[in-house]
């Protein structure tokens, strides 16, 4: 008994003295900023007609819909910067104050754009206010090279935290060792006001109106990365 008591004791012992000591480490946050104007808009519009008859009310949908496109076939790139919805059909209600009442047949479309050149914006409305759409339900800005922005923020935001770790280490009297975690913490893709740059739901009520254009002076884009990472103490 008092020879295995010895044994566990002794092997404890030997386990304890191989067990490491984890390093002591600092970790810090950096964060990465690149600022550009957009250099596109992505238009979302909206088509939709209520009549009698729900053959009619998919008629005028689908003609309006197709001068759209025609317009907009005139102002894109490529076939991928027009995406158009199905169709829909259904009964339409409105509330009178007291109860639903049944006023025709509603037939919805809408149809994504997106305009690679801001600067033909103002001819570009002044194009689809002549047509019969309801309304431009988004106007949202962004930019053809995101990525390359965000790669780029991404090293400025851990240069910025490799900045601080050195900065820290100096004050406190102790030298970095090497790098044992890194970590995205966050992105944001925003304007000076918005989280999202984008204007208004802008209504035309199925009326052709004509005439010029909307104006717009899209914001600075800020593309932001904010970068966690931490370092061995020597």
């Amino acid at each position: 008994m008092k020879y295995s008591l010895s044994l566990f004791c002794l092997l404890f012992a030997a386990c304890a003295g191989t067990t490491s000591k984890n390093p002591e480490t600092i970790r810090v946050t950096g964060e990465g900023k690149i600022r550009a104007k957009p250099d596109l808009v992505i238009l979302t519009l909206q088509v939709s007609f209520t009549q009698p008859k729900m053959v009619d009310a998919v008629r005028l949908t689908q003609h309006t819909v197709d001068s759209v496109l025609s317009i907009l076939s005139r102002y894109g790139t490529s076939e991928n910067d027009i995406k158009t919805s199905s169709i829909s059909a259904d009964k339409h209600y409105e509330y009178n104050g007291r109860m639903n009442v049944f006023t025709g047949f509603r037939a919805q479309q809408s149809i994504d754009f997106v305009l690679h050149d801001i600067g033909k914006f103002t001819e570009l409305t002044g194009k689809l206010l002549e047509t019969k759409i309801n309304s431009i339900s988004q106007i949202q800005f962004d930019h053809s090279k995101a990525d390359s922005l965000f790669r780029e923020a991404d090293l400025l935001a851990y240069d910025d935290a490799l900045q601080s770790a050195r900065k820290l280490g100096k004050r406190a009297g102790v030298e970095l060792g090497k790098l044992v975690f890194l970590s995205n913490a966050g992105t944001s893709n925003r304007s000076d006001d918005s989280a999202h740059p984008s204007y208004d739901e802008i209504q035309t009520f199925a009326k052709g109106y004509g005439g010029s254009g909307f104006k717009i002076s899209p914001q600075v884009m800020e593309f932001k990365r904010t970068i966690i990472s931490e370092y061995e103490i020597k």
